[in-house]
């Protein structure tokens, strides 16, 4: 089964907010929940009656779900799914029982429900001020490109997005704005004391080879689950799982944008559990902007103009954030 790029393209939340108002009569009691391996589950079949998808097929191994401004697929099997042709990385495969495909309970509270109904959101979410950390620093220079340093590039990239964002009626706060050093502990000890805020730390990626490309963003694992590259489960939450459905609403956003401007190879949204983001109060995400070790990446990434596209990409994406979690 195809995946299918929804009318609106990607104009991610912008459909989920339409979306979420064909939803409203939707309440918890609708969900038949199955228990499987130890695990909670629930059907294809209920999650297109719950969200009232006007088309629901099935096709083997795949499943779509299909309003005029939401499309996702699923595959059984697959550790993720895509929805309006975004990669999302889940907690736990998609599984098969009685001929259906079924999703984790917690892939459904923490990924899918926050992505297609962002204004649905419990914990109100007010801020005008966005914390930006420019990743590494000084000694600490993280990847080390073609081109240049991974430090040198989160900088510059971190001090276009607060021009942008301040064009865009927002209030900044720099981790850093020169080339020092910050623990991990001063990072998130800033972002903790600013009120009304989010917060997005920038990076760049790195592999052993110079195949590796693409952006992928991340937010917390929730509690009980693996980071989408590996480890074992975490049993108990941390302070950042408070804020676990904005965290992954706000990745949407920002992936998604980022995505649909610069139509690099999609690595997904994905879930670790990064000191960074451990820690926060607030909704909280870690940005990859592509490989510096590739060598068509490095390029692009060492262009001014290419972390411009991706700088005002993640503006928008703020705005748009922004206004989704703010419609009650």
């Amino acid at each position: 089964m195809p995946r299918v790029i929804s009318a609106s393209g990607l104009s991610f939340l912008a459909g989920a907010i339409l979306f979420a108002a064909f939803s409203a009569s939707a309440v918890a009691k609708d969900w038949e929940i199955y228990r499987l391996g130890g695990r909670e589950y629930v059907s294809d079949e209920n999650v297109a009656k719950f969200y009232q998808f006007q088309r629901f097929a099935k096709e083997d191994k795949d499943r779509l779900f299909k309003h005029p401004s939401l499309v996702m697929t699923w595959k059984i099997g697959s550790q993720s799914i895509y929805v309006n042709n975004i990669k999302f990385n889940l907690s736990f495969p998609v599984i098969e029982s009685g001929g259906k495909a079924m999703l984790s309970t917690t892939d459904l509270a923490k990924l899918v429900d926050p992505v297609v109904r962002p204004s649905y959101i419990k914990k109100p979410i007010s801020f005008d001020t966005v914390v930006i950390d420019a990743g590494h620093g000084a000694h600490d220079s993280g990847a080390k490109g073609i081109y240049g340093y991974e430090k040198d590039y989160a900088l510059d990239m971190a001090l276009r997005l607060e021009k942008a964002l301040q064009a865009r009626g927002f209030k900044t706060i720099m981790t850093r704005r020169t080339d020092t050093f910050l623990t991990l502990g001063q990072r998130v000890d800033i972002a903790n004391r600013t009120r009304n805020a989010i917060f997005i730390s920038l990076h760049f990626n790195s592999s052993g080879s110079s195949t590796g490309q693409g952006i992928e963003t991340y937010a917390l694992a929730p509690q009980g689950t693996r980071s989408t590259n590996g480890g074992s489960p975490w049993s108990s939450p941390l302070s950042g799982n408070v804020r676990d459905a904005e965290n992954i609403a706000l990745a949407t956003s920002v992936h998604a944008h980022v995505i649909h401007k610069l139509r690099p190879i999609d690595r997904g949204i994905k879930r670790a559990r990064f000191n960074v983001l451990r820690g926060i109060n607030k909704p909280a995400i870690l940005f990859e902007g592509g490989f510096v070790t590739n060598p068509t990446e490095g390029k692009q990434i060492h262009d001014p103009a290419h972390r411009q596209l991706i700088a005002d990409s993640i503006a928008d994406a703020v705005v748009k954030f922004k206004s989704a979690v703010s419609k009650r």
